[in-house]
């Protein structure tokens, strides 16, 4: 096609896409947050109940909508919080029963791909991140223990187990799929090229850096589960294998989140279990505190002339982690004239961060063949309308206007997230105190909140939090509600006593600076305790620069 073709075109949507960027890109930035205003308003107060009838509404209209898998995540976390338990493990079989859907599916339907990429990638079904399917599980563990039921209780931590252990399969498999719909369009996408753009570069770099803020976890796992599971298998042991799992467990998190005492002395109670001792009277503090990220929409100028000779930059949306810092961020636990502080066991933002920045390989190149798709159909009709820029330069500007237009009404970022995560959990253990009372003290906000503990040898008080502003919740379970022995002397012989220096320290398990945007971690990470430290932002993806190329017929 004749470059004064191109030139036209990048002129027009110079001119043309900061006047209508705020008009109709705008209102596909606000999409998802005007739809969940509504619950949003009444789960910041902490008004549970209100939410959970306005979150049920909205959920069962969208039932069997592309978006029925976030919603109904949103409405089970919420029933949770209004202590629904039985409907919130309704609401999340709802959306693991479509989540089970897609992963079974051989290949993502053609159609709707192809769609995606004429459009925008929010016309695909959210079909959930690992962390909402491994959070989905654990919550519904969490709810059996709330009604009673141990072994419905188990069947979800194992579920979440495999979760996390399938998660980097695909992932892998997401990436392939991106790169066999770029087959089928006719574009290569080679992310090295992308990635020494010095303008794209810059920009990525700008509003991408902060994901390296975080101490990362190993690739989709959540510390939080891993902690439950051990919890669980340690009170619910059946036999020397569950025991052994609580071991493996407690050594993974530990690995994960560093040194801690409350884990130290939960190694020390597993050992006396294997030694056919009783577990003492013991009352575990979960804090949930805060709300996990939003995504908000961002411009990144993409090379377009990579994968389409002569095409100039043409602005994308992208989404951008939006990190919310109005929460509650220390707890103190008062009992018997002491006091235990919990400790950050999971911090929601890096597990959410550690996944999107693994996924960005697979948005980048989506990305990259919509905006060529959309672009070439504008610079086709153009030249079919004008013979190459040559004549009928009126009919030439309509086509221009048309798809200029196009191209920003279908520029839309998808900011789909599940927005009433936590943003930390928190733990402690304490000796059950002899009267049963402890007092819950958020530091600094100038209220108190007592609590009877339930009866029952190892208990759970579990406090939530939404803001500063909203009140406290405070739910309770009984992880284990008689003393009671497992251990003979077979069984001892099965679990090893793991010596304090067994534990890798973080320091010991740091990883080496990783790129941004290397892609998708290919190597089984899941039972490998890691930690990171935080580092520099570096280049997008040197790590994908020995990956197949999408080859192009010249066009």
């Amino acid at each position: 096609m004749d470059k004064r073709c191109y030139r036209k075109v990048n002129v027009l949507l110079r001119v043309v896409f900061p006047v209508f960027i705020m008009s109709l890109l705008g209102a596909g930035c606000a999409s998802y947050t005007a739809q969940t205003q509504k619950v949003s308003q009444s789960w910041d107060m902490g008004n549970f109940q209100a939410a959970a009838i306005q979150i049920t509404q909205e959920a069962d209209k969208r039932g069997n909508s592309k978006d029925a898998i976030i919603w109904r995540l949103e409405q089970g976390a919420v029933l949770r919080a209004a202590e629904r338990f039985g409907e919130s493990n309704q609401a999340f079989d709802k959306a693991e029963e479509l989540v089970n859907k897609y992963e079974e599916a051989a290949k993502m339907s053609v159609s709707r791909e192809a769609l995606a990429t004429v459009t925008n990638l929010t016309t695909l079904p959210y079909e959930g991140f690992a962390y909402d399917k491994i959070m989905m599980n654990t919550y519904k563990a969490l709810n059996y223990l709330q009604m009673g039921d141990s072994e419905k209780a188990r069947v979800e931590f194992n579920r979440a187990f495999q979760r996390q252990d399938d998660a980097v399969h695909i992932n892998t498999k997401r990436i392939e799929k991106a790169i066999e719909e770029g087959k089928k369009q006719n574009y290569n996408v080679d992310l090295a090229k992308v990635n020494r753009d010095g303008k794209f570069k810059s920009q990525f770099d700008n509003y991408y850096g902060d994901l390296e803020q975080f101490k990362a976890y190993a690739v989709y796992v959540n510390p939080l589960t891993v902690y439950l599971d051990g919890l669980y298998f340690m009170t619910h042991a059946t036999g020397g294998s569950d025991l052994e799992r609580s071991r493996k467990s407690f050594e993974r998190v530990l690995g994960m989140i560093g040194e801690n005492k409350y884990i130290r002395q939960d190694m020390e109670t597993l050992q006396q279990v294997v030694n056919g001792k009783p577990i003492s009277a013991t009352t575990y503090v979960f804090f949930e505190t805060g709300q996990s990220t939003e995504r908000e929409q961002i411009r990144i100028d993409l090379p377009l002339f990579i994968i389409t000779p002569g095409v100039p930059y043409v602005g994308a949306a992208f989404p951008k982690l939006k990190y919310r810092s109005d929460y509650i961020s220390a707890l103190t636990v008062s009992y018997d004239g002491k006091t235990e502080a919990p400790l950050l066991l999971s911090n929601m933002d890096a597990v959410v961060a550690r996944e999107f920045k693994n996924e960005l390989p697979t948005l980048i190149t989506k990305t990259l063949i919509a905006s060529a798709i959309k672009a070439g159909a504008t610079y086709g009709a153009y030249a079919g309308a004008t013979d190459g820029g040559r004549k009928n330069s009126g009919a030439g500007l309509a086509v221009l206007i048309a798809g200029a237009l196009y191209q920003v009404a279908m520029n839309q970022a998808d900011l789909r997230t599940w927005t009433t995560l936590p943003k930390e959990f928190q733990f402690c253990r304490i000796p059950t105190p002899a009267d049963r009372k402890i007092e819950l003290d958020p530091p600094y906000l100038g209220r108190k909140t007592p609590v009877v503990i339930d009866e029952g040898v190892v208990n759970v008080v579990w406090v939530k939090s939404v803001n500063r502003n909203s009140p406290l919740s405070v739910m309770q379970f009984k992880l284990k509600d008689e003393v009671k022995t497992i251990a003979s002397p077979e069984t001892a012989t099965t679990v090893q006593h793991i010596p304090q220096t067994d534990i890798p320290k973080p320091e010991q398990v740091t990883q080496q600076p990783e790129s941004l945007m290397s892609g998708a971690e290919t190597q089984h990470e899941v039972s490998e305790p890691q930690a990171q430290p935080t580092q520099k932002n570096e280049a997008i993806a040197p790590a994908l620069e020995n990956q197949p190329e999408i080859s192009m017929p010249s066009q």
